[in-house]
């Protein structure tokens, strides 16, 4: 999350400085019908602008046979899409969401990466990934970047890791640095950024068992 290879890409995107709002684990089971509908990020995160970016690590392979993401060149430079709430089992988003307009396969363009490779794409880019239809489960991090003048606006707390720079805004408190494994200030500490962004993701929906 603050490797130098890393935030030094993102600085040359958004500048230098730059919190990191969360992480995300996204794992597909072998042979598992799984998928990420069509969707823009900045839809549902609550965030003020669109200069976030998020990068996608893999740490398996992400392949087509495993459900890699694919995304729509241009669509960040567009009006946000309507969206859907399906609230589809197979669906792995907190509330199934989908662009609600058809996207043309022939439009899109396949993010294949091998182990230790990253894509980035900005909050605004429609995306999305097919069932893991290979033998290996598919595993990949996601690490969502800002500068420090973003604001939440669904949330009254929330909270992002400095990693780089100043932050003379103060709009999010600073995820504190365990001390240790299992450190008890830091897993309260996550307990609660852990509530707050299920919040944000659910602002309005209408879902009643699905977990983040």
């Amino acid at each position: 999350m603050r490797g130098d290879r890393l935030v030094d890409a993102i600085e040359d995107l958004i500048g230098p400085n730059i919190l990191c709002w969360n992480s995300v684990f996204w794992i597909k089971e072998a042979h598992t019908p799984s998928y990420v509908g069509w969707h823009q990020d900045l839809k549902y995160w609550g965030l003020d602008n669109d200069e976030l970016v998020s990068v996608w690590i893999a740490l398996s392979p992400a392949t087509r046979e495993s459900g890699c993401m694919s995304v729509l060149p241009g669509s960040h430079r567009r009006q946000m899409l309507e969206h859907d709430d399906t609230y589809h089992e197979n669906n792995l988003l907190t509330r199934g969401q989908e662009i609600a307009v058809d996207v043309e396969e022939a439009e899109t363009v396949l993010m294949a990466l091998e182990p230790g490779q990253a894509s980035f794409h900005n909050v605004k880019s429609a995306h999305g990934s097919g069932p893991n239809n290979s033998a290996d489960r598919r595993i990949g991090l996601s690490l969502h970047y800002m500068p420090t003048h973003t604001r939440q606006t669904l949330a009254d707390w929330d909270t992002a890791a400095l990693v780089r720079g100043e932050d003379r805004f103060g709009n999010f408190v600073h995820t504190p640095r365990p001390a240790a494994d299992f450190d008890p200030e830091a897993v309260a500490f996550h307990d609660r950024a852990t509530a707050a962004t299920r919040e944000i993701v659910y602002k309005d929906s209408t879902a009643e068992t699905r977990t983040l």
